[in-house]
Order: structure tokens, then C-alpha cells, then sequence
């Protein structure tokens, strides 16, 4: 197994926010799906599903999957809809510990909705968008771990999810990179810093 932690969960889970503190927190690098994405094709996740549909987009999140087989240590959130195919959840934690940021429907359909465009929100009723949610639910129930986010803001998130993590594997804490004073070496990018796409990790 690999020893990245990858979060995953409904739009509106608070994955992107929580997986930024999470990495602060380890010291380690933080990587989003859709960013690979959208650095890669050069446009955003809207104008991708507008322009080129839903298909292609997901074609796009089975070479991310791939390419995340690179990673060592990170912290990695992914894309609502990109563990839920078959074999999916099964790649994702040959990676590391895979995280289900759960969240009662109510909560997380009102962050996506405040959290601005969304191409699976568009031309979707609040019944159809559940329907969504409690599709995907089996996929992100194959996580390792699950830390409920509901009525928590992201700090407290993260205290939950770094005392399972201790619970399931300690060694899953350390910063990974870090010499020997415990000093990440100067090419180790930190959480803050440049996100590479998906064109730069083939190279």
C-alpha cells in the first residue's frame, strides 16, 4: 500500500479546504484531481463539460488515477464523481489511506451550492443531485477510514481525521521527505506551494 492519504467524498464534503490544513498540518504536499485536470486541458471543469461533455472529463480522471500512482506522501483530494466507478475505490487505496469525508445530504448539497458553479449541479433538481449523492455512496463507503463532516468546520475535520489516522497506522503521520533534523530538503514542495498538472507528472 502506499503511504499517500486520499480524500474522498460528495461535492460540498469540504475536501478541498480540508485537505489543504491536512497537508499544513504533515507537512506534506497537497494535489487536487481537478487541478491536474484543468492544468493539463488549460480551461476549467465548467467550460471542460461544456465544451467537450461529461465523458471526456471522466476519461480525464482515469488518467489522473494513473498518474497518482507517481505520488509518495502527499495529501490528495479527489474529484466528487472519480472514485465512483467499478475497480475505482480498489486503485485509490493502493495509493495510501483512502478517507471518506462524509456528510449528511442537506449539509453538503448546501456548500456545493454556495461553493458557485458546479457542472453536476447544472439543470439538476435538489432530487436528482440526491439520487447522485446516494449513487456514489456504496463507492465512498470502500474507504478506509470515514470522519463525518457534518455541522464541523474544517479545522475540527482535521482533528478527527489525524486522531484515525494515529488509530489506524502512526507512521502515517510523519512528514514524509524530512532530513534528518526533521527538515523538509529544499526541492520538497510544502502545501502551500505550485500544484504541478497533469502534462508535468509525465514527464
Amino acid at each position: 500500500m502506499g503511504d499517500n492519504v486520499i480524500l474522498v467524498g460528495f461535492m460540498g464534503a469540504g475536501k478541498s479546504s480540508v485537505g489543504r490544513l491536512l497537508a499544513r498540518r504533515l507537512g506534506r504536499c497537497f494535489v487536487e484531481t481537478d487541478d491536474m485536470i484543468t492544468a493539463h486541458e488549460g480551461r476549467s471543469i465548467p467550460e471542460i463539460f461544456a465544451q467537450r461533455g461529461e465523458a471526456h472529463f471522466r476519461a480525464l480522471e482515469e488518467e489522473t488515477v494513473r498518474l497518482l500512482a507517481l505520488k509518495s506522501g502527499d495529501v490528495i483530494a479527489t474529484g466528487g464523481g472519480l472514485p465512483c466507478r467499478d475497480g475505482r475505490p480498489e486503485a485509490l487505496r493502493a495509493l495510501g489511506t483512502m478517507v471518506w469525508l462524509r456528510g449528511d445530504f442537506d449539509a453538503v448539497y448546501e456548500r456545493a451550492q454556495r461553493a458557485g458553479a458546479r457542472p453536476m449541479l447544472a439543470g439538476r433538481g435538489r432530487d436528482e443531485i440526491e439520487a447522485l449523492y446516494r449513487a456514489r455512496e456504496p463507492y465512498y463507503r470502500q474507504a478506509d477510514l470515514t470522519v463525518d463532516t457534518t455541522s464541523i468546520n474544517a479545522d475540527q475535520v482535521v482533528s478527527k481525521l489525524l486522531l484515525a489516522l494515529r488509530d489506524r497506522s502512526p507512521s502515517t503521520l510523519s512528514p514524509l521527505g524530512r532530513g534528518p533534523q526533521g527538515k523538509p530538503p529544499p526541492e520538497a514542495r510544502r502545501a502551500d506551494q505550485r500544484i504541478p498538472s497533469v502534462s508535468e507528472e509525465g514527464k
